[in-house]
Formats: structure tokens, C-alpha cells, sequence
């Protein structure tokens, strides 16, 4: 119950870990500095009134507004694990912790995979199995039959050397060494199956003037982890990171088939967990009218002050214990689509370094899509991720009388001389990095087309995925693999959550407000003064305009209300067209229209339900209390 004078019969409450005390018991008890603007700290007994009943147009109703101060300072908020679990999901999945690189995962999971004891890879299902095989695939180990290669298996019996020779030799590699190596196809499968999907795109974030939509753009190969997940030990991943639509607005639209298809145990804290903040900042709510009925409400006043309670030079301004330094996952089950058709490598050098393969228009995280990006990698290589580029070179092989027989050649045209070999007439034309050429000396055989070398081995590979006698459309790859560490750093990822949340303290508003949830009804406006350090010109009586983030939230964490103000402000006319307020940056904040107010002022509003009232401010009973009058319009 709220008194006419906007002092409520109750004490507002500063609850650690749920605990109710009054400000007189909080200030004795913890010896913290407390400064009450404009009466003293006794106890105040409001009388029991009648609820109140909405305005008749053109009734006039009296209010007086007191705005009180209680400084907290230094004050200690704790959350267990416990107390965060209990948080509304929307708040939990709004506080952004940090972007988790997900290479360590997925080169933790494509290494178990590959490193499977035959026994054990022998149960996978047999696209597990062909993924498998993929990745320990080496030049001595690979089948080029029915691939563009395998015209060089007749070329290469004429020298009398494995035509595997011939692919190792291209690729610059060992006839031992992988064709694709885990940091190429990690690489590959982050920036392109992981990174494509919509919700490893952007995250959400508060509204400003660089993010007007609140979106927040994600490093690629990066998923965003909310305190949600870290509570929930990540039981939304398949569903974060599952089936979903590019363009929610567009029903007929390309869905991204997801990357998780099932996630089970994965524990980043320990039973301690523990988010300690530390606190300073004025307790007390402010008090604002509600128009429809000219009642005193109260709103939380955390929202105003979250860019100054919270002493981000301190480095004691939040702690987090209990996260581990290695996080288990009892299974993880990760999936590929392949596309229906066999689709061949192309044989044109335009678009220069893609070239023409019908694999360039298939959407970035099918498996064939996802070989040629691993290829093309392999091939040149990124400077940024340490991954050698594979240099322009040509490989002559010879009969026994030491004439050329065929030469191979990767970048360079095969008219290239190789050792003593004399040049040419002409100097050779330039071809473009990566291009693959074989060219045979006599009537030997026919070389296979030039080509990219991705797009050599994009039919290599291709075709080994279907061994087993797997269908074009049956190689979906799907794999689970159980109990797996995967290393953190735990310094650098307290210090990532430190630092965004320091650059973004919006999202801390819903914490602070649970610790101290003293909002009331739904006012329109409420009574502000500044702070006393604040500049002598700015000093004074001010009324602030609702913000949505000052919309009170039921005990899921959801809005009770839209924030449906056509007109949010204060306005000097009944037409509500000169606007009296503005968004003046005062004590840090700039989310409120807010207006300097002294007695005789008259202003003009319109409530959410597009009523307008007029205020007329009338003589200030004491130097922190004020009256208006409000006159229903409409």
C-alpha cells in the first residue's frame, strides 16, 4: 500500500541471496554510508486508502512526489549456481557471458573420431565410418578410381611409380601424410558449416546507436554463451545450434541443418560456482505516477545507474568461482548433410581461383561444399590461421632413359621447364594459383582436363564418401563420440566475461533488479534529482518519461506490459508537438526523456492507451518533494 505522499508503508528491500532487511537494519548492521535526501531515517506508517479510481476527463487530481537517496556503498551481492538456475530463462539468456571459439571442441572431436580403435570405428555407421577414412586419408591410402586422377594411373604405370605418387607430388605432401590435416578441415567446417549458421552469425545485445537492431555480429567458428547455457550445462544446444530457417520472416526460405544433433553433460562449473558482484549505488526506488487513476508507483532505479554502480577500474568489481579448467562432455553427436547428386569438379579457370564446379553453388555447410573449401585451404593456404600454402611447382617423372615422360604441375603452366630441362620458344603463360595441369611426352596416354587442384580432389574425396555402397543423398554424416575433455582457459575466459560486461553493464540490469526488485504498478513518469556531485547547472527537479527498461517483470522475467507510448515525452502544447524534453545525458543516464521542472511549469503527455493529461507543477513542500496537478484531457 502507498501512501498519498509517495512514501510506502514498507521499507524497500536490498535482498542478498533473498533476504528482506529494512534500510535502517541494513545501514546498522553493515555499516554502510547512507544519505536520505529531504527526511530521516525513522520508520514512516502510511494509513491504509482506498484504491484508487481512474480520472473522469477533464478531473483534476493533486499528487506529491518525494524523492529519497540511500547510497549503498561497497556492498557484496552472491549468486550460487543454485540462485542463478532460479533466475527467469529470459533473464538467464539474455546476459551474454562470452564467444566460445569452438575450434578446440571441434579439433577435439574430429581427432577422436579419426583416432577411434578399429573395433570401436567398425560400430559407427558407415558415413561415420567414410568421414572417418576421410580424415586419415593419405596419398598412399587414397583410391583415385573413377576420379579425374585416374587417367594418371595408366601415365604413371609408364615410369613405373604409384599414380599416388603423382597426388602426393601435387599436393607438396608426404605419400604418407594426410591429404586433408585437422587444422584445414577444422578450419574449413568452422568458418563455413559452423559459422553459417544463424545463430553463430549474431547474438542479441542492448540497442544503441552502432547496434540499432541489438544484434551483435559473432567471430566466425565462435558460438555465444549465455549465463542460460553455463546453468543449464548447454541442454539447448541441439536446439541453439539444430535445424533453423536463415530468414525467420521467410517460410519458404533455406533452413541451415544445424551442426549439433545432440548434446548431453556438458559441465563448465563446479557445485561452488559462485558470481560475486560488487555493488554501489542508491537503494531506494523513484517514485512516479501512474496517469490512468493518478496513483504512486514505484520504479526500480537500477536501470539509471548501472554505468556507475559497478567500479569497473576495480579488480575486485566482479568475482566468478567454480568454472572448470577442463570442460567434459559426455556425448556430443555432430552432423553433415551431403547434397543428393555427385556433383564434378569444374575445369574452367574463371571465376579466377573458384573456377566453375557446380560445388561452388551449393550452400556453405553441405559436406561437398565443405571438401572443396578444405581443398581449396590446403591449397592456398591462410597466412592468418598458419596454414601453408602449397607453392607454385612442377614434377617431371621419367623413364629409365631419362626422358620426360609426363610432368605435373600445381600454379604453373606444364611448359615450365623442370631442372636441365631447356626452355621453351616462348616464355610460358601465367596461370592462376592453385591451377593444376599434367601434361604426357609421346604416346603414352592422355593427361586427365587441367584443372583447380580442389577441384581434383573434390572427386577424390567425393567418391570416397560413398564407399560401402552408400547412395548419393545415404553419406549424411552423423557421428557421437563420448566422454570428452576439452581443455580451457579459464584466466582468459574470466577476463573475456569481465571485460563484456564492463563494455555492456545493460546486461547486468536483470541481475541487479533481482537482488533488488522494488518496482511497483505501472507508472508513466517518475521524480528524479540528481546526484550531489553532479554539475551546479543541472541541479534541480526533473520528471523522467517511462523507458521500456523500466516496464516491471512478472516472476518469469517477461514484461507485464508492451511499451505501446506513441508519443514517449513531455510536451510544452496540447497537440503534443513541441517536445519540452529530450534524452540529456544526467548521472549517466541517457535511455529517458527527461524535463527540468520548477513550480508554475505546465507540460502535456499521452499514456499508453493515448490519453493525454496536463502537469502543472505546483509549490515544492520541501527542497526533495514536489505536487502536481494532472488533468485528464481526453
Amino acid at each position: 500500500m502507498v501512501s498519498s505522499s509517495g512514501v510506502g508503508s514498507r521499507s524497500p528491500l536490498i535482498r542478498p541471496r533473498g533476504l528482506g532487511v529494512t534500510l535502517a537494519t541494513l545501514a546498522a548492521a553493515l555499516g554502510l554510508s547512507a544519505s536520505l535526501s529531504g527526511c530521516v531515517v525513522d520508520e514512516v506508517v502510511a494509513a491504509d486508502e482506498p484504491t484508487p479510481t481512474p480520472l473522469s476527463s477533464n478531473e483534476t487530481r493533486t499528487v506529491e512526489l518525494r524523492f529519497l537517496r540511500f547510497e549503498v556503498q561497497n556492498f557484496e551481492q552472491t549468486m550460487t549456481i543454485d540462485e542463478v538456475r532460479a533466475l527467469p530463462e529470459e533473464t538467464l539468456r539474455g546476459l551474454w557471458l562470452f564467444n566460445f571459439d569452438f575450434t578446440d571442441v571441434l579439433i577435439t572431436v574430429l581427432d577422436e573420431l579419426k583416432s577411434l580403435p578399429p573395433s570401436e570405428a567398425d560400430q559407427l555407421p558407415q558415413a561415420a565410418q567414410n568421414m572417418r577414412q576421410l580424415l586419415r586419408m593419405t596419398p598412399d591410402t587414397a583410391d583415385l578410381t573413377g576420379t579425374n586422377l585416374e587417367e594418371a594411373i595408366a601415365l604413371a604405370a609408364q615410369v613405373s611409380i604409384p599414380p599416388q605418387r603423382v597426388l602426393a607430388d601435387l599436393m607438396e605432401v608426404g605419400i604418407t601424410d594426410e591429404v586433408i590435416p585437422p587444422d584445414v578441415a577444422s578450419r574449413a567446417i568452422l568458418d563455413n558449416l559452423i559459422a553459417s549458421h544463424p545463430n553463430a552469425q549474431f547474438r542479441d545485445g542492448p540497442v544503441d546507436a552502432e547496434h540499432p537492431d541489438g544484434r551483435y555480429p559473432i567471430p566466425s567458428g565462435a558460438v555465444p554463451v549465455t549465463l542460460y547455457d553455463v546453468a543449464t550445462d548447454f541442454a539447448s544446444m541441439p536446439v541453439e545450434f539444430g535445424p533453423a530457417p536463415l530468414d525467420p520472416d521467410d517460410p519458404g526460405g533455406l533452413v541451415h541443418p544445424g551442426f549439433v544433433k545432440d548434446a548431453e553433460g556438458i559441465v563448465l562449473t563446479d557445485p561452488e560456482f559462485e558470481m560475486v558482484f560488487n555493488v554501489s549505488l542508491n537503494a531506494l526506488p523513484y517514485k512516479g505516477v501512474d496517469l490512468t487513476d493518478s496513483s504512486i508507483q514505484s520504479v526500480n532505479s537500477i536501470a539509471t545507474q548501472v554505468s556507475t554502480m559497478f567500479d569497473f577500474e576495480s579488480e575486485d568489481w566482479m568475482r566468478i568461482t567454480g568454472l572448470k579448467d577442463v570442460m567434459h562432455v559426455d556425448a556430443l553427436t555432430m552432423s553433415i548433410v551431403e547434397n543428393d547428386a555427385f556433383l564434378p569438379g569444374g575445369g574452367a579457370m574463371e571465376p579466377e581461383g573458384q573456377g566453375d564446379s557446380p560445388v561452388w553453388d551449393l550452400p556453405p555447410w553441405e559436406f561437398e561444399r565443405l571438401i572443396m573449401e578444405m581443398a581449396r585451404l590446403k591449397t592456398l593456404g591462410d597466412e592468418v590461421e598458419g596454414i601453408g600454402a602449397i607453392s607454385p611447382h612442377c614434377d617431371a617423372y621419367e623413364f629409365g632413359t631419362g626422358t620426360i615422360a609426363f610432368k605435373a604441375c600445381v600454379g604453373l603452366h606444364p611448359d615450365t621447364p623442370v631442372g636441365d630441362e631447356p626452355p621453351p620458344p616462348e616464355t610460358p603463360p601465367a596461370v592462376p594459383e592453385g591451377w593444376a595441369a599434367l601434361k604426357s611426352f609421346g604416346d603414352i596416354g592422355d593427361p586427365p582436363a587441367p584443372a583447380y587442384l580442389w577441384d581434383v580432389l573434390i572427386e577424390v574425396v567425393q567418391t570416397r564418401l560413398h564407399d560401402g555402397g552408400l547412395a548419393e543423398g545415404d553419406a549424411d554424416v552423423e557421428f557421437t563420440l563420448r566422454d570428452v575433455d576439452v581443455p580451457l582457459d579459464v584466466e582468459a575466459m574470466l577476463a573475456e566475461i569481465k571485460t563484456n560486461f564492463a563494455q555492456e553493464p545493460e546486461l547486468l540490469i536483470d541481475v541487479a533488479e533481482r537482488f533488488n526488485d522494488t518496482s511497483t504498478g505501472d507508472p508513466d513518469f517518475y521524480y528524479y534529482r540528481p546526484r550531489p556531485d553532479a554539475p551546479a547547472e543541472l541541479q534541480g527537479d526533473y520528471l523522467y518519461f517511462i523507458a521500456p527498461v523500466d516496464i516491471r517483470k512478472d516472476e518469469t522475467g517477461k514484461r507485464v506490459r508492451p511499451y505501446d507510448y506513441a508519443n514517449p515525452g513531455f510536451f510544452f502544447d496540447q497537440g503534443l508537438t513541441d517536445k519540452a524534453s529530450a534524452l540529456t545525458v544526467l548521472d549517466g543516464d541517457s535511455t529517458h526523456e527527461k524535463v527540468k521542472i520548477a513550480p508554475g511549469t505546465v507540460l502535456y503527455m499521452q499514456d499508453d492507451e493515448g490519453v493525454r493529461f496536463k502537469l502543472e507543477v505546483g509549490e515544492k513542500p520541501s527542497q526533495s518533494r514536489i505536487t502536481l496537478d494532472i488533468t485528464r484531457l481526453d
